[in-house]
């Protein structure tokens, strides 16, 4: 038989009366305790994943085409499951299944028609054999997951044990094992029962009815079931005897059973499920949901947390007592250390100011012989000397304007890591600038064989940069290309402008270029690279890290393109002047 399921939000009125005041009468006084417990409940009923109501659901164009092509679909229910699902006195299904229904019809545009079925065991057989759509009301467990995909959790709720008024608290699933357990047949909780606890005695029922009246008689001892079904039923059935002993760690999870061959579907209903706030699901389940409980006063259970409250409160008591002394101690140590360290930094700042007055010392003392050397060697240059005389005399300059080179790049270091820096940028004329460094890099190229071609671009503006500063960048890019460059090759210089109002400085050369594990470290410093100098120059590994700290000192940019085996290009990006 198929009925349409009732699309109203309210519980079906007087043919189901929620649980209240039958079970009242029957309880001891001093619920107000355990109406907290019920609020508590309650709130479980509305942590789940959604966050609000959806006017219309975001559905896709193939899920909207499966409404439209399957506009009735059918599910099955347990007809004994309350307040879940049930059929009423006028043959209707009811419950608060029935309720989200309604909410999930009116969002999705189904309509949902209920077969009917003698018990769970009998609905949940006609799903896997096809007869219906879907199920509702349905715990995950791995025994279904091959016939059903489910939808995440619509309502969830604490699990507790109910049993006997003179029933021992039962605090743990090792606590079960003391007792007979009734439980109904093919529900997820019996099935996970005896499979995770085949030592416990269970006496398996038709129905959840029978499973309370089984405890209620005393052919069990307790049964172990979600807490809004324990309470609706206890107060339906009147089963003044009953009353909850205890509580578990599980949740019990309530969601839809789809068919597997249904994917659509389960989308939807997926969707449906996460539209629902809050609000709403705590606005359908509260009507039904009525906790009333009987006091319990576990005076063991009150002597164990006072004398735990005891120790935790004498260890708190030491362990702060510890814990001070422990941190005056920690503190004179680290004042003892503090003071070591400052007596090491201050001997540390000794050392290198006087290594940098050696340095600074150094190179003045050096830089008088080199130049003098280079003026003899240039002046012996120009007497008649042989072929090869003349040949010696151009490695001894080439190697003495490295020394020169390698000199400044030292003291530069020096100065950068000392902060004794100074940048004064200004307006300055990039071509004739870049034009001095190209004096004496043409002197140096053309002693190893390489020709230099400058390609400045027209009517560039000036740049705005420190005219030191660009003068070291300019004769380290140089130096490096004619460092890396074979005889008979030829070095490019181009300036030209470049987006944002920047003007461009690009130093190409065509040796080894570098290669994709190289290009990470390029510009740090005492680096050296696969590649190798062709006219056996030593390289100390500073060259382009200055470039990169004197550049980004001065709002630039650097960087490195290049193509193994076909020569690097090296380009700076400066400011131009607005002056």
């Amino acid at each position: 038989m198929r009925l349409p399921v009732r699309s109203r939000l309210e519980p079906a009125g007087p043919r189901v009366q929620p649980a209240g005041n039958r079970m009242h009468a029957a309880m001891k006084p001093g619920a107000s305790v355990w109406q907290r417990a019920g609020r508590i409940v309650l709130l479980w009923c509305g942590l789940l994943s959604s966050l609000a109501a959806a006017e219309e659901l975001p559905l896709t164009g193939p899920e909207r085409a499966w409404v439209k092509a399957h506009p009735v679909v059918k599910f099955g229910f347990d007809p004994n499951w309350l307040p879940f699902s049930y059929v009423d006195e006028a043959g209707d299904f009811a419950g608060i299944d029935a309720q989200f229904l309604g909410l999930l019809s009116e969002r999705t545009g189904l309509t949902f028609e209920a077969v009917h079925a003698e018990n769970w065991n009998e609905a949940y057989e006609l799903a896997r054999s096809g007869g219906v759509d879907f199920l509702v009301s349905t715990a995950e467990d791995v025994s279904r997951t091959p016939y059903f995909n489910f939808t995440r959790a619509y309502l969830d709720f604490p699990v507790a044990v109910i049993g006997r008024v003179n029933t021992p608290a039962v605090t743990s699933m090792d606590g079960l094992h003391e007792h007979v357990v009734a439980s109904p047949r093919g529900h997820v909780a019996t099935l996970a029962l005896a499979r995770d606890y085949p030592d416990l005695r269970i006496l398996q029922m038709d129905t959840i009815d029978d499973a309370f009246l089984a405890v209620a008689r005393g052919d069990a001892d307790v049964v172990v079931v979600n807490i809004a079904s324990a309470n609706y039923l206890i107060g339906k059935l009147g089963l003044g005897n009953l009353r909850v002993v205890g509580t578990l760690p599980n949740v019990f999870q309530l969601r839809y059973a789809v068919r597997r061959d249904r994917p659509e579907l389960h989308a939807i209903l997926d969707k449906g499920v996460a539209s629902i706030s809050r609000a709403e699901r705590q606005r359908i389940v509260a009507p039904w949901l009525k906790f009333d409980f009987v006091e319990i006063v576990r005076w063991d259970r009150v002597r164990r947390w006072a004398g735990g409250l005891l120790l935790v409160a004498t260890c708190a008591v030491g362990f702060f007592v510890w814990h001070n002394r422990s941190l005056r101690r920690e503190l004179e140590e680290r004042l003892r250390v503090q003071r070591e360290l400052e007596r090491a930094h201050d001997r540390l700042q000794a050392l290198n100011e006087e290594k940098a007055g050696l340095m600074r010392m150094a190179a003045h003392d050096l830089r008088g012989p080199l130049g003098g050397l280079l003026l003899n060697l240039d002046l012996l240059r120009m007497e008649n000397v042989t072929a090869e005389g003349a040949q010696a005399l151009d490695r001894m300059m080439l190697l003495s304007h490295q020394m020169i080179h390698m000199v400044r790049n030292l003291l530069d270091v020096e100065a950068l890591e000392n902060g004794s820096r100074n940048f004064r940028p200004e307006p300055i004329d990039f071509v004739a600038a870049v034009s001095e460094s190209l004096a004496t890099a043409t002197v140096v190229a053309g002693r190893k064989g390489i020709a230099v071609d400058f390609d400045p671009a027209p009517g560039l503006p000036p740049v705005m940069a420190d005219r030191s500063a660009l003068r070291q960048v300019t004769d380290n890019l140089l130096s490096n290309a004619i460092k890396y460059s074979p005889t008979g090759t030829t070095v490019t210089v181009r300036l030209a402008r470049a987006p944002e109002h920047r003007l461009r400085l690009t130093v190409a050369d065509q040796g080894p270029g570098v290669s994709a594990e190289d290009m990470p470290r390029l510009f740090q410093r005492y680096v050296c690279l696969s590649a190798r100098p062709t006219g056996g120059e030593l390289s100390t590994g500073l060259g382009l890290s200055i470039v990169r700290e004197l550049v980004e000192r001065m709002e630039g940019r650097v960087w490195c393109e290049s193509t193994p085996g076909e020569g690097a290009s090296f380009l700076v990006d400066l400011p131009e002047s607005r002056v």
